[in-house]
């Protein structure tokens, strides 16, 4: 049996095995910063002196087997987050001779981990490790946001080196990492999804874990309350999301009122949350101001979900659904993509640092199952999906019958993809204040700067070269056209360096800092 014993201010945790679990002592050394985003963490692993040092943000939760920021399917108090891919979050668990780092069961998310310093560093987030391990990013690599963006290939595909100016960092989506005998190595999640032969197990499915999640969020022995919170749309995605959501016992909805064409009209799903009992909050899609703009650029190099941070989320911790990659899992259409987890674009909800800031869990329902694709694809071309069938190119029978059989009328939503995420047509900062720390990023390394007025003039002709191409040069099978290629090349040469740093220096300034007292936080489930 593993124990956990505290000692006083220096925040030290010894936990004791018999021999056939732990070989020797394994001391923990566990601090919290104040002053640290909510929900980060970083461990550093000492193979040499068998030592663990683990910081992390003031919403984490700390028991004596293990450390989590995360909601998943399953009993909070067993702690049994490495045991399910529902979960949504990352989190430390220890097992026997083993601790085990777990990632999100999406690739929303990520781990990041690399060996400096005769130690392992494991961290959620990349400016964190690049703290911790006193890292920095290459000026001179120009392709950060397109390797990050190989993740749509699917885990077997992607380029999981970020290069830095020593040791270079990895990064593992949706499988976890384990340490064992000083080294660390990538497990595959349990699957935890039993087989969808038909509509009515999928249903099942959904309903269940809505139910364990729910029983999870609310778990008195957490430390912190957690809001649920979900996203909808005139789609089908989003909407259909939102019925799962409410399950859950989410009662807030958050909308955009306009989609980023001229011509598509309002992506608003306020007539949809009204239906459904929900009350709903409508933004505008743009603004003159994002807060922690950094964050976004940080996670991909690319704006994609840049809008999002423009919601008023619940404090002080918020379970927030979305319909993310129900492209890929629910559309009737023959995907060309063999593996489970291919046709995820992170820049789409790459808010894996701003969540760490700002509180939140990001639980995509479509990633519920996502193993299970290809028998969703059968679902959906079986009888009885027939009557949910409208046999064009916007068809989603699964989302429809959802929605239909929860009293939503057919006309009232996926009637037309539309969009609301920031294309990456130019990429430089939006806000006033983020564009002035860029550019003096780009100025202390010697870099001509445009105006602000050539900023604003080239921000807008890529906008309509963009959206013209799209809806005419595409369906004229025209070759690409413009300058639109060499903006955002010029731009995301250093725009994620920029973007991590800015969140490095802040996680620095946490590490000088004096870390909280660890008796302030200390408990035993």
């Amino acid at each position: 049996m593993i124990r956990c014993v505290s000692e006083g201010k220096s925040g030290k945790y010894f936990a004791y095995a018999s021999a056939c679990e732990l070989s020797g002592l394994v001391e923990f050394n566990i601090q919290y910063f104040s002053g640290w985003p909510k929900l980060a963490w970083l461990a550093r692993l000492m193979p040499e002196t068998n030592s663990v040092k683990l910081f992390h943000g003031p919403c984490v939760e700390i028991n004596d087997r293990w450390a989590v920021e995360a909601v998943w399917a399953g009993d909070f108090g067993n702690g049994d987050f490495d045991q399910t891919d529902l979960v949504f979050g990352t989190g430390i668990r220890m097992r026997e001779n083993r601790i085990v780092f777990v990632s999100s069961g999406t690739t929303l998310d990520r781990l990041c981990y690399c060996w400096h310093d005769n130690s392992w560093y494991v961290s959620n987030s990349l400016p964190a490790l690049l703290a911790g391990a006193n890292l920095s990013l290459r000026d001179d690599y120009h392709q950060y946001a397109e390797d990050i963006s190989t993740i749509f290939f699917g885990l077997n595909e992607y380029k999981r080196l970020i290069p830095t100016t020593t040791d270079d960092v990895r990064l593992v989506y949706f499988n976890n990492l384990t340490y064992h005998n000083g080294c660390l190595t990538e497990t595959a999640k349990i699957d935890t999804a039993d087989r969808f032969e038909t509509f009515e197990d999928y249903a099942l499915f959904l309903a269940a874990t809505a139910g364990q999640l729910a029983n999870n969020m609310n778990d008195k022995r957490r430390r912190q309350q957690i809001y649920p919170l979900t996203t909808v749309s005139s789609g089908y995605d989003t909407a259909a999301a939102a019925v799962i959501a409410q399950r859950t016992g989410c009662r807030s909805a958050v909308t955009f009122m306009q989609s980023n064409s001229l011509w598509k009209g309002s992506d608003s799903g306020q007539h949809i949350a009204e239906q459904l009992g929900l009350s709903c909050k409508t933004y505008n899609r743009t603004s003159e101001r994002y807060p922690l703009e950094e964050s976004i650029w940080a996670a991909a190099g690319r704006p994609g979900v840049l809008n999002w941070t423009l919601f008023d989320y619940p404090e002080p911790l918020c379970l927030f659904f979305t319909g993310c990659y129900g492209d890929e899992m629910w559309d009737r259409r023959q995907w060309n993509l063999p593996y489970p987890f291919t046709g995820c674009t992170l820049a789409n909800g790459g808010i894996g640092e701003f969540r760490l800031l700002k509180g939140v869990f990001h639980c995509p329902v479509p990633f519920w199952g996502v193993r299970r694709r290809s028998e969703l694809h059968k679902i959906n071309y079986s009888k009885q999906m027939e009557p949910w069938t409208l046999h064009n190119k916007y068809d989603r029978p699964i989302p429809r019958r959802i929605l239909e059989e929860v009293g939503i009328p057919r006309h009232a939503f996926g009637q037309r993809k539309r969009l609301t995420s920031h294309e990456a047509a130019f990429l430089w900062p939006y806000s006033a204040d983020s564009q002035a720390r860029f550019c003096q990023f780009l100025k202390r390394r010697g870099l001509r700067v445009p105006s602000a007025m050539s900023i604003w003039l080239m921000r807008r002709w890529a906008w309509f070269e963009n959206l013209a191409y799209k809806n005419i040069g595409r369906r004229l099978h025209l070759p690409d056209w413009g300058i639109r290629h060499y903006l955002a090349a010029r731009a995301r040469q250093l725009i994620f360096q920029w973007a991590n740093g800015e969140l490095r220096e802040q996680y620095q300034s946490g590490f000088e800092s004096n870390p909280s007292n660890c008796q302030n936080w200390a408990h035993s489930i």
